[in-house]
């Protein structure tokens, strides 16, 4: 006979023992001793129906039931510099934002900068760099940020930023250079911002940042004098940009960047050039397609690399340098026969190789020889 009032939990935390219509507790094993078929074939039919009922209970269990109880999230942000005149390049940096549930990089952010209420931009992870905005007129602006978790949960802060005239002031001129120009993994390239300059200010009262990568990150990053260096090191083989923000006094801003290149240790190895040309036959009308896509560096992607021509290998150029993952068109309209085209492939370090190819022009019509010379 089946229980008469099943109690789900106490079957469900008692699940190696079985339960008799009585509420007494039956050892499986006491039963095969006892050799009764009729009460193990129960007890395993009573098993089954609380297995079957406790995993529809499961399934009709509200959502809340199931999971932990969603909070909002906590707004919060920072900007950098926290005043500025027309013209000055903000970041808004929401890296701040918290939830008990959901990590950063679930959360999404947006800013008004002005706070007229309309968002200036669409949903954004704060994982990202930091949002810039540059106002346009003087003022007292209510900066606003708006976090939202993976539940829909949401949560605001806002922050009053004052924005000044520019006056006379004018921007300065950001310039960057780094020391060795290149090296093999783990060599400290130094850069230096000592050449900026600004027509209000001295070099010594700029201030700067540094962005390792040369994503335009500068978060974590303190303003530190224009004459101060930075040092980086770096482990992967290729071209690695480093950005520069030069500020000056009256918070006027301007960027560049410069880069260094890592090789492999012992030193930079030429690239290995490869010329293709379709077709190889044509006419003074044909359009030749110059490809040398194909070309590879140890360490240099086809992007990174320059290549010039001699359409009819005599020694001259006839091209200044061009990149050399762009295929090139030409039309040999003032020259036919036997064509040897070549080719000059050079990497980021300096180093070049060339190939050479001949394709055939004719012309589409017959040249006749005089059958007499004066």
């Amino acid at each position: 006979m089946l229980p008469r009032r099943p109690d789900i939990f106490y079957y469900l935390h008692n699940f190696p023992i079985l339960i008799t219509s009585s509420y007494q507790k039956i050892d499986l094993t006491r039963l095969y001793k006892l050799g009764d078929p009729m009460k193990i074939l129960t007890t395993f039919i009573i098993t089954l129906l609380l297995l079957i009922g406790l995993g529809a209970m499961a399934l009709a269990a509200p959502e809340s039931m199931l999971r932990q109880q969603n909070t909002p999230p906590t707004a919060d942000f920072t900007i950098d510099p926290p005043q500025g005149v027309v013209g000055t390049t903000f970041f808004f940096d929401a890296i701040g934002v918290s939830d008990a549930e959901d990590s950063d990089a679930w959360l999404s952010v947006r800013f008004d900068f002005d706070g007229d209420g309309v968002w200036d931009m669409a949903w954004d992870n704060p994982t990202n760099p930091p949002v810039t905005h540059v106002y346009s007129a003087p003022g007292v602006y209510q900066v606003k940020l708006e976090v939202m978790d993976t539940g829909g949960l949401t949560d605001t802060k806002v922050k009053t930023l004052q924005v000044g005239a520019a006056g006379n002031n004018t921007a300065p001129t950001a310039r960057c250079s780094a020391t060795p120009a290149s090296g093999p993994p783990g060599t400290t390239f130094t850069f230096s911002a000592a050449t900026s300059s600004d027509a209000q200010d001295s070099t010594s009262a700029l201030k700067v940042k540094w962005d390792k990568w040369g994503v335009f990150d500068f978060r974590g990053q303190s303003w530190q004098p224009a004459t101060q260096s930075v040092s980086f090191t770096y482990n992967s083989i290729g071209i690695h940009e480093v950005d520069l923000v030069v500020m000056d006094s009256g918070y006027l801003m301007d960027f560049t960047s410069c880069q260094i290149e890592v090789v492999p240790p012992g030193g930079n190895q030429p690239p290995t050039a490869n010329l293709v040309i379709t077709p190889t036959t044509g006419t003074i009308t044909t359009t030749f397609l110059i490809d040398v896509t194909g070309s590879t560096d140890d360490h240099d992607a086809i992007s990174d690399m320059s290549v010039r021509f001699d359409w009819t290998n005599d020694g001259v150029f006839d091209t200044s340098w061009l990149n050399a993952s762009s295929v090139v068109p030409i039309t040999f309209d003032d020259v036919w026969g036997s064509i040897t085209v070549r080719a000059q492939i050079m990497d980021s370090g300096g180093l070049t190789d060339e190939d050479t190819k001949r394709i055939t022009v004719t012309t589409p019509y017959i040249l006749y020889q005089p059958l007499f010379r004066k």
